[in-house]
């Protein structure tokens, strides 16, 4: 039986540590996504409809001049853009946002992602792994790049059960350089 990881091992490249992404830890997240949307989309909505009341009133005809007739387009602007907000987050609770990874992999060559269909969606050299950075409620893991001046994004390992204990494997085998002396 070949494993996820075998097609894309090079010659000679073996597994140190793996994991895949735990599905309560999922469901934990998008829970919490769902409860944020729903949080801003009741205020939303109310704040918006009492805009749109607002504007309203304010282009009403009178028999005398009506001084907020001047704030109409504002109370219009800001109805419209909470009204925005507010069908965004209906958005976020008909589909939250899944993760893109689903196995993680630190090899003796390097870092590898794999999306569920086993698709690499990311890696990083070994030569370029620097500090490993635990944080979050979950906490996830940020493998930073060694050249900080590099444009590449930082490695994340997110909704693994132990990341402290990944974050341990990683910077035992992949130890960062001394500091340069000045």
């Amino acid at each position: 039986m070949t494993s996820i990881w075998t097609p894309h091992l090079h010659p000679g490249e073996r597994i140190i540590w793996s994991a895949s992404i735990s599905s309560k830890l999922v469901s934990a997240d998008l829970a919490r996504q769902r409860l944020m949307a729903i949080f801003i989309f009741l205020p939303s909505t109310i704040v918006a409809a009492l805009l749109t009341l607002v504007f309203l009133g304010s282009i009403a005809p009178r028999p005398t001049i009506n001084p907020d007739a001047m704030l109409a387009p504002i109370y219009l602007a800001f109805a419209l853009a909470i009204a925005v907000l507010a069908v965004a987050q209906l958005f976020k609770l008909a589909r939250p946002r899944q993760p893109e990874t689903a196995h993680y992999a630190a090899t003796d060559q390097r870092l590898i992602a794999l999306d569920a269909a086993g698709v690499i969606t990311a890696e990083m050299p070994a030569a370029e792994i620097g500090d490993v950075m635990a944080g979050g409620s979950r906490p996830d893991l940020a493998v930073l790049r060694r050249d900080e001046d590099s444009e590449a994004a930082a490695f994340p390992i997110r909704f693994i059960d132990r990341p402290l204990e990944a974050k341990a494997i990683i910077e035992e085998n992949f130890p960062a350089p001394p500091p340069a002396e000045s």
